[in-house]
């Protein structure tokens, strides 16, 4: 069985040598599934995607969590890279965006998901072409598509992601996360290393620490909202959800003497406004949350929450594989070797990072898979 016909598409190429690093990185890390998440359109995450789809052939499955925006860049005019998985690619999409990409797919399952797009549907690609992938909406559904490619016969997935549905992140989901940056992510340059260094620490917050975990696993476990604890004692927070109850919160803190909290749910930025304000100054409280993805605020919340002595950690934390940036903005792209040697300097060796269309590289020290590209050199940032 097969869905749509052949179309082609152009699209950036990127560096046979830097793909293949990156791709030998991801391999060796053994994880079963790969979520790359862009923090911002234009970022390059789909010719990251390309390239590691090209460098592991049949080995990747490829999935997305819904559908990743407009089929044609607002800023630009031009019609957006779509992703072009090489002939046995095993890939889980909707019928819809078959349909729409034109593209022949070896049906091998249908899927009970409905989306706005139809059903998710698990094939293998034909090669001829690109096509749009749209997966899923929901986690539930995400992580048993990832077990359905599994099952076909992908050793690793891929899962097409961005910022605004960081879910694809979640350690429920995936085990391993590649991050795109690029220079559209701020206005200058200083405000894209600002918020690259800021998404990376939020992204790898420190996991709490063994007894805590266990002190907290049946509340999580049993889906509670909050529960604050006082010398080791529980007491769970009977609140319909935490949605515009950040100062009740803060109170019920204060009253009980907590020295640890845990947020069973999401954390958004009029929540933490609201603690903040109203939490008594002086307190040193420890604020747990599931893991990284459940955070909906910037990430000079956590500059913030230090200053009042709270500590932000989590559950599960995510296992950031690598950094990939793209030099391109509008109206004049940055000159490729100063981005990624100032972007280099300021994340320092916490993390991989690639630049797969130009061919840097930059392993923490130690490090031999990318011995053979050196870093670029330190230069003064353009204007």
């Amino acid at each position: 069985m097969s869905c749509g016909t052949g179309s082609r598409v152009r699209d950036v190429a990127p560096d046979a040598a830097t793909a293949a690093a990156l791709a030998g990185l991801v391999t060796a890390s053994g994880c079963r599934a790969l979520a790359v998440i862009g923090l911002v359109k234009n970022a390059g995450k789909t010719t990251v995607v390309n390239a590691l789809l090209e460098e592991g052939g049949a080995a990747f499955g490829l999935t997305s969590l819904g559908l990743d925006g407009e089929r044609v860049d607002h800023l630009t005019g031009l019609a957006k890279p779509r992703i072009a998985p090489p002939a046995g690619t095993l890939l889980a999409t909707t019928v819809g965006s078959l349909e729409r990409s034109r593209y022949r797919l070896e049906v091998l399952e249908e899927l009970p998901f409905h989306t706005p797009l139809g059903r998710v549907v698990v094939g293998r690609a034909s090669g001829d072409g690109a096509v749009e992938v749209s997966g899923p909406t929901t986690l539930a559904e995400l992580r048993q598509t990832v077990a359905r490619l599994h099952a076909h016969g992908a050793r690793q997935v891929l899962i097409d992601g961005a910022i605004n549905r960081i879910g694809s992140a979640s350690p429920r989901v995936s085990d391993g996360v590649v991050v795109a940056t690029g220079g559209m992510v701020g206005d200058t340059l200083d405000e894209v290393v600002a918020t690259t260094v800021g998404a990376l620490d939020l992204l790898t917050l420190p996991e709490a620490d063994p007894a805590t975990r266990e002190l907290l696993a049946p509340w999580a476990g049993r889906g509670a909202r909050v529960v604050a604890f006082a010398n080791g004692e529980a007491v769970p927070l009977e609140l319909p959800t935490v949605v515009g109850e950040g100062a009740t919160v803060a109170r019920a803190v204060d009253r009980l003497g907590a020295d640890l909290l845990f947020v069973g749910g999401a954390l958004t930025q009029e929540f933490a406004d609201d603690f903040t304000r109203v939490l008594a100054p002086g307190r040193e409280l420890r604020l747990v949350v599931r893991d990284p993805t459940v955070l909906v605020l910037p990430p000079a919340q956590l500059a913030r929450f230090s200053r009042r002595g709270l500590r932000l950690e989590v559950l599960r934390g995510l296992r950031v594989l690598a950094l990939t940036v793209n030099p391109f903005r509008v109206p004049q792209p940055y000159q490729p070797r100063v981005f990624f040697a100032t972007l280099a300097a300021a994340v320092d060796e916490r993390v991989p990072m690639f630049d797969v269309v130009n061919g840097l590289v930059r392993l923490p020290a130690g490090d031999a898979a990318g011995s053979r590209t050196s870093p670029p050199p330190a230069v003064s940032p353009e204007p």
